[in-house]
């Protein structure tokens, strides 16, 4: 599908399914905007779904808010062993996990939303007063909680994390998406084609990791640069 099409879905509340490449992951990621979270695409991801549900920023966003990549905590913490590269070469996106402290445990569906809602509200708030939405954040959450946060390395990276906050941008909205893996009935992730069908059932067109790289690379580089110097990136 063309990427700003797939932009487009996710600028209309839809949802999307998002290929990586068959030499890294080969997985499909269910990815939605922040803004259009509810309890119930919560309980969808979790049932359906069925991966880790995380929401995910860029990398520049999270080092305004003061917030590290998990790989960089751990090695300060003395337990740099851990550190370790994932069999598909990227070094992860992860950086904390945390609950928003109106939550009851955290991990409800009721609970993530909120948690995921609230961050899409720091983001925001990112765009026109980084000091305070630094200040929104260590206020307003608590780690560890139950809701990874990843940053997204664009135009460095190809993971589904990036990509899927590229198309939030292309889109015209702020970078907050929230991606899950798609697994299929016997715990295993679903191929593309398998993920074409399921696109069919649920109303979500799929995209390729080469199509949104290749619109990338097909990008001039004002455009590239107009992304990259964004008050969020």
């Amino acid at each position: 599908m063309d990427p700003l099409r797939a932009a487009e879905t996710l600028k209309n509340g839809g949802a999307i399914l998002l290929y990586d490449f068959d030499n890294r992951e080969a997985e499909v990621d269910l990815v939605v905007h922040a803004s259009s979270i509810t309890e119930e695409k919560v309980n969808f991801m979790r049932r359906v779904a069925g991966g880790l549900i995380c929401f995910a920023t860029t990398d520049t966003l999270l080092g305004s808010l003061g917030l590290p990549f998990m790989v960089e905590a751990l090695k300060r913490a003395g337990l740099g062993r851990l550190v370790k590269r994932p069999r598909y070469g990227d070094e992860p996106a992860f950086s904390i996990y945390v609950n928003h402290v109106d939550t009851a445990t955290g991990i409800r569906d009721a609970d993530r939303a909120l948690t995921i809602r609230k961050l899409w509200e720091v983001v925001e708030l990112a765009v026109r007063d980084v000091d305070k939405a630094r200040e929104r954040f260590f206020s307003d959450f608590y780690s560890p909680g139950h809701l990874p946060i990843l940053g997204a390395r664009i135009g460095r990276r190809w993971g589904h994390t990036e990509m899927a906050v590229l198309l939030a941008l292309l889109s015209g909205l702020s970078p907050a998406v929230v991606i899950v893996e798609y697994l299929g009935e016997d715990v295993t992730p679903v191929s593309l084609n398998q993920a074409v069908k399921v696109g069919e059932l649920i109303g979500a067109p799929v995209v390729r990791g080469e199509e949104v790289k290749r619109y990338w690379d097909t990008m001039g580089d004002p455009a590239k640069a107009s992304i990259g110097t964004a008050p969020w990136v």
